[in-house]
């Protein structure tokens, strides 16, 4: 076959007939927000995890600072700040009180309010989960309370007492 040449009209007439046939470009598709990819799925279903976790935790945790667990821990945490030589005598005597506090809502006011000096101790001893000596080391809690101003005691044993009351408000 022969190319037959074509003159400047019939190839303009051949232009505008093929031109005729092409659609118009009307734009792209909008890309839709939904549905994600596979990949996407996974990065949210991640995040979503970890936020449930750290939210969990989050809210374990204000749940036990405003219980009387958490409490009883800030204020053994601030007597231990206010501990020094020179206030055995002070953290001592709170530290009775509040161990006495903690027993009546660990166990029950008739299990334990009624008890002092070395029932008290005793007591404090078969409770203790840990085994701490609190018959030896616990005499300071008896004494600090009605001790005359002044008086000192060895601070590593105030420090020992203290942990031991750590251990025991777990």
């Amino acid at each position: 076959m022969t190319a037959i040449p074509l003159t400047s009209a019939s190839a303009g007439q051949q232009a505008a007939k093929l031109l005729a046939r092409l659609d118009d470009i009307r734009g792209l598709d909008k890309i839709g927000f939904w549905p994600f990819a596979p990949g996407w799925w996974a990065v949210l279903t991640v995040l979503a995890l970890a936020l449930g976790h750290f939210l969990f935790r989050y809210l374990k945790r204000r749940a036990y600072e405003r219980s009387w667990k958490g409490d009883a821990r800030k204020e053994l945490g601030r007597l231990e700040t206010r501990l020094a030589a020179d206030t055995t005598q002070e953290v001592a005597a709170t530290l009775s009180i509040l161990l006495r506090r903690i027993a009546m809502r660990r166990f029950s006011r008739a299990a334990c309010a009624g008890l002092e000096g070395r029932h008290w101790l005793l007591w404090l001893k078969a409770q203790d989960p840990l085994g701490f000596d609190w018959l030896t080391a616990g005499g300071i809690l008896i004494e600090a309370p009605y001790a005359p101003p002044g008086k000192k005691w060895p601070l590593q044993d105030v420090k020992a007492l203290l942990a031991a009351a750590r251990e025991w408000v777990k």
